[in-house]
């Protein structure tokens, strides 16, 4: 049976079935991100973005090319907190280009950004996912139609709007995470199934499926 993807996360894996994704920012050594015994995301968040933001990029560049680090994030663009949104506009093409240039994932950051973001699709040329989905069915199916994934968190256990949402996605398109909150992810994987109605089994091979196309892994750990 494939593990339990937890797509984002600010922890380590909590058992054996979990293959966890844990943001590690951008200013992680890539010797350490190497050595640890999970996956990483690197990014720069753009709560931590400086003005000048040219020492971030160079570090995000260095831990682009790690093994361990196997997706670009989390990164994007927030309307609500972090900086000038000139800035950060600025450091996010700069992250798109490190990511098409490593040919990785974006896991991505939007706050009040969805419509933004619909600009930026054609210059991503690799997958991007946007994590802790929180939009409604027209911003989703607007991120679906240029090519984004969306991956649901924990608001997902109690929001019913946002479970009627998760319903009317196909399978194809979706991801779980964890995030922040302590919440276990298997916890997540019997409330989705429950909501979509489906086996705990098809729904961990179905997301797994997704992680192997868009990852481009054919690992089990």
């Amino acid at each position: 049976m494939p593990p339990f993807v937890n797509l984002h996360s600010h922890r380590k894996p909590q058992s054996d079935e979990e293959f966890v994704i844990r943001n590690a920012f951008h200013f992680i050594h890539a010797e350490k991100a190497d050595a640890l015994p999970y996956s990483v995301s690197a990014g720069i968040h753009p709560w931590q973005l400086k003005e000048d933001f040219s020492l971030q990029l160079n570090q995000l560049t260095k831990l682009a090319s790690c093994k361990n680090v196997i997706a670009i994030g989390e990164c994007g663009l927030d309307r609500i907190k972090g900086s000038a949104i000139e800035i950060q506009l600025d450091a996010f093409r700069a992250q798109i280009d490190i990511a098409n240039r490593v040919k990785k994932p974006m896991i991505l950051h939007l706050v009040k950004t969805y419509s933004d973001i619909l600009a930026f699709a054609h210059l991503m040329k690799t997958t991007w996912i946007v994590h802790g989905f929180k939009g409604n069915l027209i911003e989703a199916e607007n991120l679906l139609k240029k090519g984004a994934r969306l991956s649901f968190g924990p608001r997902l256990l109690t929001d019913e709007t946002m479970q009627g949402l998760f319903t009317s996605i196909p399978l194809d398109f979706i991801y779980l995470e964890t995030d922040t909150k302590c919440v276990l992810i298997d916890e997540m994987y019997h409330k989705a199934a429950l909501l979509r109605n489906i086996k705990m089994d098809d729904l961990r091979t179905g997301i797994w499926l997704n992680f192997v196309r868009d990852f481009n892994s054919h690992e089990t750990r």
